[in-house]
């Protein structure tokens, strides 16, 4: 995934506008967490920011397919997202510059996706956020 493609896809999430009662809502997330979503509709997705103040430091994009390629050559950690199992990865925009970003594509069944990443601002919050991802509830 290159640069452009990951902003592309962010500037189309966040142009689209807001979500109608029969698209995907967005998933629980985990008590005590004080994040909040802000939640937008596209043709064929819908984009869950977590946010923590005014400031997104949690992704969730549902969608019918992926629009990231992830390199297996930016896996960074093991973890989970409610029941699945996953891998994050760097995503190439952050490779070269060095932010703490990651993301991770969950297969949900029934070709329904969950692209999910965090933007953290430090080492620390990485850990933190994608310990708090855990408890999001896929469904």
């Amino acid at each position: 995934m290159n640069k452009f493609h990951l902003l592309g896809l962010l500037a189309i999430a966040w142009a689209t506008p807001q979500a109608s009662a029969q698209d995907a809502t967005c998933p629980a997330l985990p008590a005590g967490s004080n994040l909040h979503w802000q939640q937008q509709a596209g043709n064929g997705f819908t984009v869950c920011r977590a946010l923590d103040g005014e400031r997104q430091v949690i992704g969730v994009m549902l969608t019918s397919s992926p629009t990231v390629n992830l390199q297996r050559r930016n896996r960074e950690e093991e973890g989970s997202i409610g029941a699945y199992e996953v891998h994050w990865y760097q995503p190439e925009i952050a490779v070269s510059t060095g932010e703490r970003k990651r993301v991770t594509i969950v297969e949900l069944g029934d070709d329904r996706y969950a692209q999910v990443w965090v933007d953290a601002a430090n080492d620390a919050e990485l850990r933190q956020l994608l310990s708090l991802a855990e408890g999001i509830a896929l469904n």
